[in-house]
């Protein structure tokens, strides 16, 4: 593979050389221009889609959402999903750096459908069982945006969603041709020196006519053992990765839009079950993963008729992971493999009006999963559930000044599965079902030009997965027991937030744009992993509080710009057994800050980032564990130096700090750190189009 990443790096720079003497043309740089992100824009002003399921900017949407754009991955040279969350307020993702999947956790909520991940609105359903067992695959380099949208409030995106929303976007071809152009191709190669890894990023696309275009990208990355902040090797971190995607959009007519995406991952990488400790006997496997992901999207919103904007999406995802035993001796060539796909529409329809002084929006719609879980693996909870549920929502504006939004869910849930045989009793199948009706109410006031305040109320449902009902066997004792008597957990949200947009503030076209989110939230009957009495299973254990702020701003000075997130989060159990406890994994205090500056009319972005990663509990049969604040530093530089040559600069941790991401399941036991010590990364990217 690493013979194929140089070849493309030659041809990138024969690309580039051909292509910057062909771009001095006057109409062109002008045309380049045009295709440029606007200016006076800040990344709150971007639209996206929002808890309500409406296009909006960030700034305007009463609730907590965040968005990270394109220009945001390239600047920070992501590779790997965790990196993408880097200065979203109340996020983390683990980055346990021997398994390439990656789980998401949004106010202390976290695995088995609290979060809802999507790819182009294909929910990611995966999940295996082993120590930091993450729950989707993505690769950075094929990504438009991502959206976060935090909290219950989020409910009309799926049953589930009680910690929030990640909606992963991919490009289309409209997003990588520049106005002018019918066609264009680009290559991107990255080096980075912390365990030698290497990227070809490919993509091309073409615009046969207005109605009909297309675009593909293929991505090769390889690595090896990186080190920690101490000069360690970090054992079994290496991985290699081949990842693509298609997507074709076409528009048959006025107001109509198709488009057809495929993307499918494939990595090859080591996971410990040790977690990176010592010991003798702990098991590893030699993984090989592959993940596909297929999407129909259909959207009908003519200009001439406003009580309609269709919009639905017909899905199948599918992650298969088959592993050999590399370790211990006395188990090498064991086998096992895990199966998951979720197959699922979700439909939704946007309805406006205007009755005296108010203007109306009626969305309303329906969705439904169909998830399928197999292994020859012992302790996996194989079966089935179907996830079903429909929303009505009314959006009334008055007057410019008040913003009321009123929705109603109903979500359904059938699990199918296996009790656990007994020495008088054989296994037999099981079938589990659960309903009910989840509110929402946000009022919002605008008093003065720029100040926006809001209130919201929300339930929602989340239904017991499949491992927690019906996993049994396995390590620990006795092993897993199923519980079939588990309840659905409900959420309970109280949220209250400030927007804040103002334009000439200190200076002449400088701009200030900020959110503050409180929130206040009770999960009922949660669900935990107990062991007692040498059984291990998951039970119904109380009420966890989740009570917490939320800041995300900006202030924009046009030659630089000072951004900042950060989350301060309380998620302790109220009541049961545990109570005051702090739930296991949770990032209590995160915060980021971005210093930039731009030289070269705009075509030089550079500056530093401050991360901290807040103090983490990780509670283990032994006791808690308590993982201390890490504060770390990255700098970046993106030179743009023509239109067809870019360059990408970057150092990870600067000061080369050691410390380990508890979220990734880690080893206490471990003599090396997990996370990544000081990295440098350079890219270069040759385009050219016509």
């Amino acid at each position: 593979m690493k013979h194929s990443i140089l070849m493309s790096g030659t041809a990138l720079l024969v690309l580039a050389l051909a292509t910057a003497q062909a771009q001095a043309q006057e109409d062109e740089v002008a045309a380049n221009a045009e295709a440029r992100p606007p200016a006076g824009q800040t990344l709150l002003d971007r639209i996206t889609i929002t808890a309500t399921m409406a296009s909006q900017a960030v700034i305007d949407a009463l609730s907590g959402t965040s968005l990270v754009t394109g220009e945001e991955v390239e600047r920070i040279q992501a590779v790997t999903a965790a990196d993408l969350f880097r200065q979203v307020p109340g996020v983390r993702a683990s980055m346990s750096g021997d398994d390439p999947s990656t789980a998401i956790n949004i106010r202390g909520l976290q695995q088995m459908g609290r979060v809802a991940v999507t790819v182009d609105g294909a929910r990611q359903d995966y999940w295996r069982v082993g120590h930091g067992s993450g729950s989707f695959f993505i690769e950075p380099e094929l990504l438009k945006q991502v959206t976060v949208i935090r909290g219950p409030v989020s409910n009309a995106y799926g049953t589930g969603a009680i910690g929030g929303v990640v909606a992963f976007e991919t490009k289309s071809a409209g997003d990588f041709l520049r106005a002018y152009e019918s066609w264009a191709i680009s290559e991107k190669v990255r080096y980075e020196t912390n365990g030698q890894g290497w990227l070809s990023s490919t993509t091309g696309a073409y615009r046969f006519s207005e109605d009909f275009d297309v675009i593909g990208n293929f991505v090769a990355r390889t690595s090896r053992e990186y080190r920690d902040g101490n000069g360690e090797i970090v054992r079994w971190t290496g991985e290699d990765g081949l990842s693509g995607y298609g997507k074709v959009t076409l528009r048959p007519a006025d107001g109509h839009e198709i488009k057809l995406g495929a993307m499918v991952q494939r990595f090859d990488d080591v996971l410990s079950g040790s977690s990176g400790s010592t010991s003798a006997t702990l098991s590893r496997f030699d993984a090989r993963t592959l993940s596909q992901n297929y999407t129909v999207n259909y959207t009908y919103n003519p200009f001439d008729n406003d009580y309609w904007d269709l919009d639905l999406n017909v899905y199948h995802s599918a992650t298969r992971s088959d592993q050999t035993q590399a370790w211990p001796t006395s188990a090498i060539g064991n086998t096992r493999f895990y199966d998951v796909a979720t197959t699922g529409f979700n439909l939704r329809n946007a309805s406006r009006f205007t009755s005296g002084a108010i203007d109306h929006t009626l969305t309303y719609g329906g969705d439904l999963a169909h998830l399928r879980g197999e292994s020859d693996a012992d302790h996996f909870g194989r079966g089935k559930q179907v996830a079903y549920g429909a929303f009505l929502q009314w959006e009334g504006q008055y007057d410019r000044w008040l913003d009321v939004t009123a929705a109603l869910r109903y979500d359904g849930y059938r699990l199918d599965g296996s009790s656990k045989a007994t020495p008088t009793e054989p296994s037999s199948d099981v079938s589990l079902s659960g309903q009910r009706w989840s509110p929402r109410v946000t009022v919002g006031v605008t008093p003065v030009t720029g100040l926006q305040v809001y209130a919201t109320y929300s339930e929602g449902y989340r239904t017991p997965h499949l491992q927690e009902v019906f996993r049994q066997n396995g390590a620990h004792g006795s092993g897993y027991e199923p519980n079939l008597f588990l309840r659905p957990e409900v959420a309970r949200s109280w949220e209250g937030g400030i927007n804040l947009k103002f334009d000439d503030v200190i200076a002449s076209g400088d701009m200030i744009r900020a959110k503050v989110n409180l929130f206040h939230s009770d999960v009922a009957d949660y669900i935990s992993t107990v062991s007692s009495g040498g059984v291990t299973q998951a039970r119904n254990v109380g009420t966890a509080r989740l009570r917490g702020i939320e800041l995300e701003g900006v202030y924009d000075f046009g030659r630089g710009y000072l951004s900042a997130g950060a989350s301060f989060t309380s998620a302790t159990m109220r009541d049961g057994p545990y109570a005051g406890e702090t739930l296991s994994n949770t990032p209590l205090e995160n915060a980021g800050v971005t210093l930039g500056f731009r030289a070269l009319e705009d075509r030089l972005n550079w500056g530093v980032q401050y991360q901290s990663i807040g103090r983490v509990v990780r509670q283990l049969s032994s006791g808690p564990t308590v993982y201390p604040r890490v504060d770390l530093v990255n700098v970046f530089a993106n030179w743009d130096i023509n239109d067809s040559f870019r360059v990408d600069a970057g150092i990870d941790n600067v000061f080369d700090k050691a410390y380990t991401d508890p979220q990734s399941g880690w080893a206490t036991t471990s003599d090396v750190h997990q996370g990544k010590g000081r990295t440098f990364k350079v890219a270069l990217t040759g385009r050219f189009g016509g």
